[in-house]
Order: structure tokens, then sequence, then C-alpha cells
């Protein structure tokens, strides 16, 4: 089987669709089909994007009827954590709704309209998505594969690598591993700043962690190992260090998304590659890797 994996929408449905024309998707009775390939998407449908709802129905249409399949992206598991009760703090919720947090949510709850019969049918549908796939010759996450942490998070899903329903609490709490192996696979590693080093992120938070570059073996400066917005230039981060990872070396390839890179897409190395490129910006990409059963990833292969 051969596949095309979609990067983070982001509520960009017409950017999708351009992308499935061009890809060779026909429109039918049964959604957005091809005759060679099926499609994954690497999570983050949602927020951001003027078009929530029609995104959702565009991709659940292509998964009820076997042309794609999807997982679970940050992005669905926070809005999960949101609507969901925390059962330690009555009248709380497993997602704290405070300004920073509204306003991450805030398209997707006013399109949806926020707790209407709409918006828990759509909870209940993200909490029915896998964290991982891993089929048989390559394997898809939304932000970061790390064997030993996919092997501790097992005992916590079911067969089709869905978080349980009796876990949620714990995923969200701070002090249970549940919730370390959650942001790892769903939001990448991160490491703390320097002292008095921040950047601001998309909403204008300001952010004393960095998301890394999981993927790097080696680094030797602060700028080359974190992932910050193109217009920050942080004369810290030219600080020396010495990182050093096992790095990824299993035969499968691994795809995943999360990152909002730019300009032309690339493979990070023969095994993994990143396929988000800011499609929420204006000038973002909505980016497919056209997998064809290779087993060394090649950059001619993304389509955007």
């Amino acid at each position: 089987m051969v596949f095309d994996i979609v990067g983070d929408i982001h509520g960009q449905v017409k950017k999708l669709q351009y992308l499935l024309a061009k890809l060779g998707y026909r429109q039918s009775d049964q959604g957005y089909c091809h005759t060679e390939y099926k499609m994954i998407f690497v999570g983050d449908l949602i927020d951001r994007g003027d078009y929530q709802l029609e995104t959702l129905n565009l991709v659940k249409d292509m998964v009820d009827n076997q042309n794609a399949y999807v997982i679970m992206g940050n992005h669905e598991f926070n809005a999960i954590g949101w609507v969901t009760p925390d059962q330690q703090q009555p009248g709380d919720f497993l997602r704290e709704h405070n300004v920073t947090h509204r306003k991450q949510h805030q398209i997707f709850l006013k399109q949806l309209q926020e707790n209407s019969h709409q918006h828990i049918y759509w909870i209940n549908w993200f909490k029915s998505l896998p964290l991982f796939l891993d089929l048989e010759q390559i394997r898809v996450i939304h932000a970061c594969w790390d064997n030993y942490i996919i092997d501790q998070i097992k005992p916590y899903l079911n067969e089709k690598n869905c978080l349980l329903a009796s876990v949620f609490q714990n995923a969200f709490n701070k002090q249970h591993p549940l919730y370390d192996y959650c942001e790892i696979l769903l939001k990448g590693k991160e490491i703390t700043l320097p002292d008095g080093v921040y950047y601001s992120d998309k909403e204008g938070t300001r952010r004393h962690k960095s998301r890394i570059k999981w993927w790097l073996e080696t680094a030797q400066t602060l700028q080359q190992l974190c992932l910050l917005p193109d217009d920050e230039k942080i004369a810290e981060l030219g600080l020396k260090i010495n990182f050093q990872s096992e790095g990824y070396h299993d035969t499968k390839p691994v795809f995943f998304g999360h990152y909002w890179l730019s300009g032309k897409p690339i493979v990070q190395t023969p095994k993994l590659a990143c396929v988000d490129y800011s499609a929420a910006l204006p000038n973002g990409k909505l980016v497919a890797y056209r997998w064809q059963g290779e087993s060394s990833l090649i950059s001619e292969h993304f389509i955007y």
C-alpha cells in the first residue's frame, strides 16, 4: 500500500481541497478518494483556520470510507481537556480555562458553538483517534517518535493505540508519568532556555522553553537545536552546548507534523520527515509526502 502523508491543517480546508486535487484525489459519494493512494493526516485538524467544521467533515468522511487514516494532534488532545471536568478539582477542567488557552481554542469553540451537541460529538471523535500508527513499513506520529516512550505508554492505550477513556485524568496530571509521555509524543521534546532568554509564540505568549529538533544526533549551539519562529534572533542562543542523542535508527521511516517549518520541504534524515510547513499562516504551505514504498525518504517526494 502507498500513502500521502499530510501535515497539520488547522482549519485550512481550501488548501486541503487544492492539495487533494493536485494529488489526484476526486470527490465521490464516499468523499475524496484515489485509485492508488490512501491519505494519512498527522493531526492538528483544528484551531486557527476559518473552516473548522468543513475540515473535520472532509477528513472524517475520508476516514469513514477507508480512504484515509488520521491520528491525534496536540490540538485535538487539548480540545478534549478543555471540556473534560477535573475529577480532582470540582468545577475545573483538565485544561485550565485561562486567557491563553481560550485564545488558542477560540475559533474552534466559536465555529462549533461551545458545549453544543455538535461540539461534544467532535470531542468524542477526537477521543477515538490513535496516538500513532505503526504500519508494516512506516510510522506516523504527531510530534516525536521515541521508542522508549512508545513502550511506556502502551499500557494506557487500547488495541488501536487510542488513549483509554479511563486515563485522560492522568494524561493532564503533571504529577503522573502519562502526562510526560503525552507531552513528548504529541508536543515534542523541550529544553528550558537560559535565564532571561525567551521568545514569543504565534499567540504572542512569552515562552521560556523551546521545542528542540529531536531528530538531531548532535548540536553545538542552542540555535542549532531549538525550534524558534523565523523572525526570532536571540543572541544568547549562539551559546556553545554539547547536545548528543541516540537519534532514530530503526528501519521504518517516521512521518510527523507539529513544527511549523518554512521554506522548501526537505526530509530531516533518510528515515525522518516532517510534513508541517505552517499551513495556518497566509503564506504557509499545506504539504504532503507521497510515500511510494521507499525505505529511504527523499525530498523530491514532497508535494504542495
